[in-house]
């Protein structure tokens, strides 16, 4: 891709952050973001066709680089205490991004990362019992996992762990 190309996308959602930093999508319009990347709107809609749309980039491309540093997405159920431990440690280091990407939107994080998850279990199996249990302990990783993000609960992550790790091996029997 062409590096004006780059810098010119990279404008704008660096824009768009800012903006988002201070208020819900929602609320953005499309002459402040070119305001703020200093392009006109000719340019923006040469690559978004609205800020909604900008936006769902923007969190894909977030969603990305969290699995991009979760390294063990295939243990669900191999070593559960190792798979949450290891998601724990990639939203962290991924966490204030997050927290501006995804603010008011926990939901929206919640279901794109848990279809991304399943979506490495979709190959594994056909069987649907198979197919339930993978959603389920996902699920409920990712209910504990974005509790800790985004509630700013002090969470013991050690026993979460193990609880976790408990509950995955009985929903695998």
């Amino acid at each position: 891709m062409d590096l004006r190309i780059i810098k010119t996308r990279n404008q704008i959602k660096t824009a768009f952050l800012s903006l988002r930093d201070k208020m819900m999508p929602e609320k953005i319009r499309v002459k402040d973001i070119c305001d703020r990347a200093m392009i006109n709107k000719t340019t923006f809609y040469k690559y978004y066709e609205d800020s909604s749309d900008l936006c769902n980039e923007i969190e894909d491309d977030a969603i990305e680089i969290v699995l991009d540093s979760f390294t063990c997405k295939e243990m669900l159920f191999d070593d559960p205490k190792k798979y949450f431990a290891d998601l724990v440690s990639a939203l962290e280091r991924h966490s204030n991004s997050l927290k501006v990407v995804f603010r008011g939107k926990r939901e929206i994080f919640t279901s794109k990362l848990s279809e991304k998850l399943i979506s490495f279990y979709d190959n594994a199996s056909s069987d649907l019992e198979d197919r339930i249990k993978i959603s389920f302990a996902i699920g409920g990783f990712l209910l504990i996992a974005n509790d800790h993000l985004f509630a700013n609960r002090e969470l013991d992550l050690e026993t979460l762990s193990r609880y976790s790790e408990n509950m995955i091996r009985s929903i695998a029997r």
